[in-house]
């Protein structure tokens, strides 16, 4: 594959997971085609947009995987992120919708560009290339990450997307990713596939997001209660039950962001792996 192709291909990639995470339906929570979950400040228009603006940033991240320069990656990563940011504030008037997934999908982007998805690229090595440069890129400085998990671990000790990130994205791997696929290979369309891979998510990720705005308490209610609706759902599949859980959310003010993201993060994987056996 060309390098401009892989470069726009990779970037291509990027906005559809932001699109397909955004579009699941229903999400407990969070903003989705049916409802702005526990939040007021931003709907799907502006998370759309938000999403395209994005794709600019992620093809500079591939591009950078893809050439070797002077400086070192993780400041031109680092670089790439903040004009990013800039970008997404732009088309969000302010308000912040997809600064964590500005790093995540960047550092995956950025490891594509480097091992070269035309070359076929193993998940192991992937991980630990995605690892690998997010450990560099966080000690540059401040990390382009939400501040809020930085307050939640001081307290809690939960590592949230920091932690996520210097794992090489372990949950997204482990939990995100064999759900959504198990979910399609048993049947499920797109969108219910997504739907279980998030409750799987949620069932397990110790969500900073939800930390921050309930508590421990908050986050135990996130998983006991998403393990008990997947357990529902293998008897009964209705996503009435998610509604449910959705409103409960809502007037709990609880939005388990970190698990949304890590739903976008598995759809990007499951694209790269899922075009690197074509």
């Amino acid at each position: 594959m060309h390098k401009e192709d892989l470069i726009k291909n990779i970037g291509d990639l990027a906005v559809r997971a932001l699109i397909y995470e955004l579009s699941t339906t229903p999400k407990p929570g969070l903003v989705d085609k049916e409802n702005n979950g526990a939040h007021r400040d931003m709907d799907y228009e502006m998370f759309k947009k938000s999403a395209y603006s994005l794709r600019e940033c992620f093809e500079q991240c591939a591009r950078a995987g893809t050439e070797n320069q002077q400086e070192p990656m993780a400041f031109r990563l680092r670089k790439i992120g903040l004009a990013g940011e800039k970008k997404m504030f732009a088309a969000t008037g302010g308000v912040n919708t997809h600064k964590g997934l500005i790093f995540s999908l960047g550092i995956i982007c950025a490891a594509c560009g480097i091992l070269g998805m035309d070359r076929g690229i193993n998940a192991h090595l992937l991980q630990n290339t995605c690892a690998k440069l997010s450990r560099e890129v966080l000690e540059t400085g401040t990390a382009i990450l939400n501040t809020h998990g930085n307050m939640v671990y001081a307290k809690t000790g939960i590592y949230g997307a920091k932690g996520e990130a210097l794992s090489g994205f372990n949950t997204a791997f482990s939990v995100g990713l064999p759900s959504l696929r198990g979910a399609l290979a048993a049947g499920l369309k797109g969108n219910d596939a997504m739907v279980v891979a998030l409750l799987n998510l949620m069932a397990k990720t110790d969500d900073s997001n939800v930390v921050y705005r309930g508590g421990t308490e908050g986050l135990e209610y996130i998983k006991s209660e998403s393990e008990r609706i997947l357990r529902t759902l293998n008897s009964e599949y209705n996503l009435d039950i998610v509604r449910d859980f959705d409103k409960e959310c809502i007037r709990r003010n609880l939005s388990p962001g970190g698990s949304a993201d890590l739903l976008a993060v598995s759809a990007m994987l499951h694209m790269i792996l899922e075009e690197d056996q074509t």
